[in-house]
């Protein structure tokens, strides 16, 4: 058991900071009711602006420096900060026309006016902004300084003509200064991944301020197209320096390119030995010739990790793990590693070759035993499994797998009928399953496509024969800058057309932290009464199914501006588990709702969701032959996690 001892000088700063905070929040508040016939500072109380058709007030907002208090600050007094100053509004205006000229509009005019409130020393300040023509591209040529054969192939090159037709100056397009180095960089970039790691891109443009146009013209000179012919790698290497090389997917002769060093280095970093990478072009004679060097720091080679984590379902989790990330010299690392919780024990090896036939396939290969301890039923399980894994894309990921296990399963309550009370059997199964993700950043975007397909027994070598479908679709759709709507849907299938029941661990359930909320773990769905020994009902013991469907729908919202690292959410949630495809109709989808807080904890967002059952079945509030033996807690789930529910 962990103690928090609680001190006395703990109890004296508590109340320090409760005595602080209300004197923030109340002594200032006292100004409303000064008496304001004194002279005050003038305080800025509003900004807008007028006239501006291209850009929002919201954009110009952030242009100038000059700000006016938020509400919280102005309800409670908290403004000292924000006086006007009329030098900063010149100023203002200078940054205003600089921001439109930039943009393409040479001919701008901005002026202020400042307007006494009702109380004279609040001021409201409004800028009127005069856009004038925009300046516009009357033309925009593209000339190449190379030989004829050399002009044909940029110009019939789909990157090229990617890039012609995409770029900030087109003929028709504002021409705004600002965008120069983005066009320049579009360029230059292009010419290097056609082969030519030294280009020169330059843009010269005539501008008639009369007529508002502009003449553009982009020139490139590619130079010579150039091939990697040797490597020079910094930083101490346990592995032979051809492991690495290889890792890179780059061979002598190669035409340069530098999608491929991008792709390179991403390579190198997500190799399990190297913690930092980096390919670079040190300085060289600017030929046909290439070398790269290649900065690495790798791992130490032997770790031990571990970690705790608290939950509503499994109470407390933990897991441990000790790593030998280089084995024999070969960048194989192998692994010993055990968690524990008061649902699942776990315990196994692992054995991960990280390059099979090119740096995005790997093989691992687990040994492993387990003891999960489920409401209807105790599993002991023992077995291997070798996945061979690839990944195309950053985004992507497909892998096949094959395991066997020798499993024993045992009905945990002797006073519910079961199919089986103890099974004994064994699971040989081919898993192909893929990854899709639209979103390459931190923050979830677009869609995540999970499918899989599991085929059991296919030789008969099982103790059952099965195809197992599943698909998880979800959507994070961005509202606002702080407000995200997510959505999952999930379903599966068991095909099985044997006699015998398939085994507990087998079957589809529903329900818990991180499925549809209000029910607790596995306990949406079909389920049997248990009874007590005296044959008095006890509770319902869920027993799956062989098909599932569920969705989730929910709203969250950052408070960062108002409580850092905080959130909200709130959540509508459905499914059902049903015998087979074909008795879909015998139970309808079940809903629950609720709302939640988010904390982003440096692990991970911390979450507590509180959800409500709409339509919760008999079994659901613990009602058997008409007799209530439940409470009105029933319809109500606490759900209590770290990580977001999907």
């Amino acid at each position: 058991m962990i103690r928090f001892p609680i001190k006395l000088n703990h109890i004296i700063k508590a109340k320090y900071f409760f005595i602080s905070s209300l004197l923030f929040f109340v002594l200032p508040s006292s100004s409303l009711f000064a008496n304001d016939n004194g002279e005050r500072e003038p305080i800025v109380w509003k900004i807008s602006f007028e006239g501006n058709e291209e850009y929002r007030s919201m954009v110009l907002h952030q242009v100038i420096a000059t700000s006016r208090p938020p509400v919280l600050r102005k309800v409670f007094g908290r403004h000292s900060e924000f006086v006007l100053n009329e030098t900063e509004l010149r100023r203002d205006v200078v940054r205003l026309e600089r921001y439109y000229q930039r943009r393409g509009y040479p001919n701008v005019q901005v002026r202020y006016e400042i307007e006494d409130r009702r109380r004279e020393w609040r001021k409201n300040v409004t800028f009127y902004i005069q856009e004038g023509s925009s300046m516009r591209i009357s033309s925009s040529v593209i000339e190449i300084d190379a030989d004829d054969q050399t002009k044909r192939e940029i110009r019939e090159a789909r990157e090229f003509i990617r890039t012609a037709e995409r770029h900030d100056y087109r003929e028709g397009r504002r021409y705004q200064l600002i965008r120069q180095p983005d066009v320049e960089g579009a360029f230059r970039e292009m010419l290097e991944n056609l082969g030519y790691a030294w280009p020169e891109v330059s843009i010269e443009a005539e501008e008639d301020s009369l007529s508002n146009r502009a003449d553009i013209r982009i020139k490139l000179k590619p130079n010579s197209k150039t091939f990697f012919t040797d490597f020079e790698i910094e930083g101490d290497l346990t592995v032979p320096e051809r492991v690495l090389i290889r890792q890179t997917d780059i061979k002598p002769g190669d035409v340069y390119s530098r999608r491929q060093i991008q792709a390179s280095q991403r390579s190198i970093f997500n190799h399990h030995l190297f913690r930092f990478a980096t390919i670079t072009l040190p300085e060289q004679e600017k030929d046909s010739t290439l070398t790269a060097l290649i900065r690495v720091r790798e791992y130490p080679l032997r770790t031990v990790e571990a970690s705790i984590g608290f939950g509503r379902e499994e109470i407390v989790r933990g897991q441990a793990a000790w790593r030998h990330r280089n084995i024999n010299g070969t960048g194989h690392r192998f692994g010993v590693n055990a968690r524990a919780s008061f649902i699942e024990q776990r315990v196994g090896t692992n054995y991960l070759i990280p390059y099979i036939f090119n740096s995005r396939s790997s093989n691992v290969t687990s040994i492993f035993g387990l003891h999960r301890l489920e409401p209807a039923y105790e599993l002991f399980q023992a077995g291997f499994n070798s996945g061979l894994i690839y990944q195309p894309r950053r985004n992507q990921t497909a892998s096949l797998s094959y395991e066997f296990s020798i499993n024993e399963e045992l009905s945990r309550d002797q006073g519910v009928q079961l199919p089986d009370s103890i099974l004994n059997y064994t699971i040989s199964s081919f898993t192909i399953s893929g990854y899709y993700s639209e979103g390459l950043s931190r923050d979830q975007r677009g869609w995540v496509v999970q499918p899989s397909a599991e085929f059991s027994g296919t030789f008969g070598e099982a103790s059952f024969t099965f195809q197992k479908f599943n698909l998880d679709v979800r959507r994070f759709t961005p509202v606002t800058n702080s407000l995200t709507f997510a959505k999952r849907v999930n379903g599966g299938v068991i095909f099985y057309n044997q006699d015998e029941s398939l085994p507990a661990n087998v079957r589809y359930y529903s329900g818990g932290t991180n499925s549809v909320r209000g029910w607790t773990r596995q306990s949406l769905g079909p389920s049997l009464p248990a009874f007590r020994e005296d044959g008095s009902f006890s509770e319902y013991i869920p027993i799956g199914g062989r098909a599932t469907f569920s969705f989730n729908m929910e709203l969250r919202q950052q408070l960062t501006q108002i409580i850092p690292n905080f959130g909200i959410a709130a959540f509508l949630d459905g499914g059902q588990v049903w015998s087979g495809i074909r008795a879909i109709d015998e139970r309808p989808v079940q809903f629950g709702a609720g709302g939640g807080i988010r904390y982003q904890s440096p692990i991970g967002p911390v979450r507590v969701d509180f959800a409500y059952k709409i339509n919760p079945s008999d079994e659901d509030l613990n009602i058997y032959a008409g007799q209530d033996f439940g409470s009105g807690w029933d319809r109500i789930g606490i759900h209590f996690s770290i990580g977001q529910a999907f």
